[in-house]
């Protein structure tokens, strides 16, 4: 078979499409008869190779970005949390990965979205300071201006109850 040829079967091969449907596809797209003891050889010689490579690749990727992550943990920046979202998809579909592989990646994606929302949760929190700082001033100017006009009227009483309302 052509090179071409041979790599599209592995392609198919490789996308867990059976050996009697790879069989049935070779004969209709290439009109190639072949048996199911070739298709094995093939896959031997020229799939297992070809995903033992993928694999390294995915493997040595996900290694990478794992140790960026761990050198800089607070710092995953959305071009690496894709690519690890994309790296753990690759991984889990894939029926030769190991298992310890893909949760490694998708304990970093949960790591990545718990970071993600505990700055979110200081964010809010910031707001919410600066706002009861901001209404303690207001209330703080309110009722220095009160004591300086001279007393507790009962409409100063009204404002320091509003000022405080302010808090």
């Amino acid at each position: 078979m052509p090179e071409e040829q041979q790599a599209q079967l592995a392609e198919w091969l490789l996308s867990s499409v059976p050996y009697h449907k790879a069989r049935e596809m070779v004969l209709v797209e290439f009109g190639v008869k072949t048996s199911l003891a070739a298709l094995s050889a093939f896959w031997d010689e020229v799939c297992t190779p070809a995903l033992l490579a993928r694999r390294q690749q995915a493997v040595t990727t996900a290694g990478e970005i794992a140790q960026e992550a761990r050198a800089k943990p607070g710092k995953f920046d959305e071009a690496t949390i894709d690519a690890i979202r994309q790296k753990a998809f690759a991984l889990s579909v894939s029926p030769q990965s190991a298992p310890g592989e893909v949760k490694a990646l998708f304990m970093l994606l949960l790591k990545a979205k718990d970071q993600e929302l505990k700055s979110k949760d200081i964010e809010i929190k910031l707001r919410r300071l600066e706002l009861i700082e901001k209404n303690a001033a207001q209330a703080k100017e309110k009722l220095v201006a009160v004591a300086e006009r001279g007393g507790l009227s009962p409409d100063t009483v009204e404002e320091i109850e509003a000022a405080a309302k302010l808090l």
